[in-house]
């Protein structure tokens, strides 16, 4: 069955994409901030049709929110292989999918921004979207933070883009 891509799911292929691989259709997001545990698990409702009972929130060290589901994870990961190929424009699904990236692996340092583990794949997306990066450094900050502004939560609790 095909997926319909809606920006939702493609920030959830996002935070899968950058998200923790420990165990095998785990889909999960590593974070300790109420509103972005909140947004994955409605996301995870209402558009990709997990239970709310399969919904799994760790508040020890780790503190994360995941599911386990082997349809959904190969979606996500189908998303995520062709990600050069779908977000070759700046649109709600290619800013929602970023976003997705940098709320699960992003990082704020002092003058830059930087998304941990970027692949080539994803150096190519973020080109096509007018991003320039180097390893996984953020080259021009200006231009991302203007792709994800409205849809990155991370971002969004930040002073650094008003």
């Amino acid at each position: 069955m095909k997926t319909v891509l809606t920006p939702g799911i493609c920030y959830m292929a996002g935070v899968y994409s950058k998200g923790p691989k420990r165990e095998k259709n785990f889909v999960s997001l590593n974070t300790g901030m109420e509103y972005m545990q909140q947004r994955f698990a409605e996301i995870a409702v209402k558009e990709l049709h997990i239970e709310p009972s399969k919904i799994i929130v760790a508040r020890d060290s780790s503190m994360s929110i995941g599911f386990y589901h082997s349809r959904v994870a190969k979606q996500l990961q189908n998303i995520s292989n062709r990600e050069a190929y779908l977000f070759k424009k700046s649109n709600e699904l290619s800013k929602s999918y970023v976003a997705g990236m940098f709320d699960a692996s992003g990082h704020f340092r002092p003058d830059s921004i930087e998304i941990r583990h970027i692949t080539p794949s994803d150096a190519l997306m973020l080109e096509n979207l007018g991003v320039h990066t180097k390893g996984d450094k953020i080259m021009n900050i200006s231009k991302f933070i203007v792709l994800i502004e409205g849809f990155s939560l991370l971002l969004s609790q930040t002073k650094l883009h008003k």
